[in-house]
């Protein structure tokens, strides 16, 4: 009887601690499950600028990018801001003279400038980016074009919150900063969102991939417009000279240091009766040149309308990626002098040897 007894405990013993076993395994098993939930759920997809690529942090959104008029007369270089930009558009104003549509998404600059006047050309590429724009008044074309576009506006003739100047040297001492223009943009009632799809990117080159050098020329007018980029094989990226020297943002004192070059060649004429002011024609497509790797990219550009966004594509007329970064969009006529060189990739010793 005793060991019937004894037999029967140990029964119960043996039943109670599998029981707790398999009840202290589901918990774990349950507690790792939620476990990698919650490291899912924390683990978000990363989100790139669709203007310069570059990966923002964690939660951020995308902010409705704008689009500043930059005067680039030799007397006022270097400017403030260039070196901030997700991408800058360069092309002829009037008489020979270059100007910038330097273009921010992401970004907090304390100083952009000198502020100048709006051209139809940049309201158009400003309008496909569906960018609040920032200008101090316009040829009358341009003015026309920003009311019947419906471009999100920030004349400083009208807006003038969003600016400030300092003294002396007028008109070249009109300045802007992003916390100003989107204050204003705010005020005026302008939205927020961001209904425009940028650039498509990609990962640099590797290093042994690169070319050792690479040159590129662009005539503009004079000696005073002309650019020159230099390819930088560490960096990946080229140092840009304008009129002879070298460009830097006043504000860091840093050179400019975009990651791609994107030649545009675009039909270009005098408007009948508008004195030196051009009609450059950024809706279509043409010809294209894109830097960047050290190599050329001879492709076509492509901008169906005012309100749409310009896309690149390769010979194959596959879209283009660039690199994550800066680029430095230059709108020229399609004859306009590009010359351009690039040395070639050293062969690696085992290539040599095989």
């Amino acid at each position: 009887m005793k060991s019937r007894l004894v037999l029967l405990f140990l029964a119960m013993c043996l039943l109670i601690t599998s029981f707790f076993s398999i009840s202290c395994n589901k918990k774990k098993t349950s507690e790792k499950k939620t476990t990698k939930k919650k490291e899912k759920e924390v683990k978000a997809e990363p989100v790139y600028c669709p203007f310069c690529g570059e990966e923002l942090a964690q939660g951020t959104e995308v902010e409705r990018p704008v689009a500043v008029m930059v005067e680039n007369l030799k007397s006022v270089r270097p400017q403030y801001g260039l070196g901030s930009t997700c991408f800058v558009v360069e092309a002829l104003a009037e008489g020979g003279i270059t100007r910038f549509m330097a273009v921010y998404s992401n970004k907090n600059v304390d100083r952009i400038g000198p502020v100048r006047s709006a051209r139809t050309h940049y309201v158009a590429i400003a309008c496909g980016l569906d960018a609040i724009y920032a200008h101090c008044g316009g040829s009358t074309y341009a003015k026309q074009a920003i009311k019947s576009w419906g471009v999100a506006d920030l004349d400083q003739m009208r807006w003038g919150k969003a600016y400030w100047r300092t003294k002396g040297g007028a008109p070249h001492n009109l300045w802007t900063s992003i916390d100003k223009v989107r204050s204003v943009a705010g005020a005026a009632g302008y939205d927020e969102e961001v209904e425009t799809t940028g650039f498509k990117f990609k990962s640099d080159l590797k290093v042994d991939e690169r070319p050792e050098t690479q040159s590129v020329t662009i005539n503009f007018s004079t000696a005073a417009y002309q650019v020159q980029y230099q390819y930088k094989k560490d960096s990946n990226s080229y140092r840009r000279i304008n009129g002879g020297a070298v460009q830097t943002d006043r504000a860091s004192g840093q050179e400019l240091d975009p990651k791609n070059i994107v030649v545009v060649y675009s039909p270009t004429t005098g408007i009948p009766g508008g004195g030196e002011v051009l009609d450059v024609t950024v809706t279509g497509k043409n010809k294209c040149l894109v830097f960047m790797d050290g190599k050329v990219i001879e492709g076509t550009w492509e901008k169906s309308s005012e309100k749409a966004s310009f896309h690149l594509y390769d010979s194959e007329m596959e879209e283009i990626s660039l690199n994550r970064g800066q680029t430095w969009i230059e709108l020229v006529k399609t004859n306009t002098s590009v010359t351009y060189e690039q040395g070639e990739v050293k062969e690696k010793e085992d290539d040599k040897e095989s």
